[in-house]
């Protein structure tokens, strides 16, 4: 989705950016309030910081795609936050852990999406 946004752009395909933009509204909508809850009533924060969410989802969506790893299906989110409440929970009761819990939770996703990819999926 993200290359055929960027060879509609580049081509200035005005009736495929319009049909895009309109068909998606509420996926815009949804990521402006999601940008303003995070970033405040500021305008100077909520499109940038909405331009990049908007960017990061579609190049996950095409890193799936073209790689065929997953990681925006029922089974491996359901298994994530199971796992994530329990490694959570687990470094916050441990005094040496308490300072990295940033750090456990990326090493605990990591984890998780390669094994779900390798063993799993």
């Amino acid at each position: 989705m993200f290359f055929e946004f960027l060879n509609a752009l580049l081509n200035l395909d005005l009736h495929w950016l319009a049909g895009l933009f309109f068909s998606n509204l509420h996926y815009l909508f949804f990521f402006v309030m999601i940008c303003f809850y995070y970033w405040g009533p500021s305008l100077k924060k909520v499109l940038p910081a909405t331009l990049l969410l908007v960017l990061v989802a579609w190049t996950w969506v095409d890193f799936e795609l073209l790689s065929g790893w997953v990681l925006f299906v029922g089974g491996f989110l359901s298994i994530y936050y199971i796992t994530k409440i329990m490694v959570v929970a687990f470094a916050e009761d441990m005094p040496q852990l308490k300072d990295h819990l940033v750090l456990v939770n990326e090493l605990q996703f990591l984890a998780l999406f390669l094994a779900y990819n390798i063993f799993m999926a």
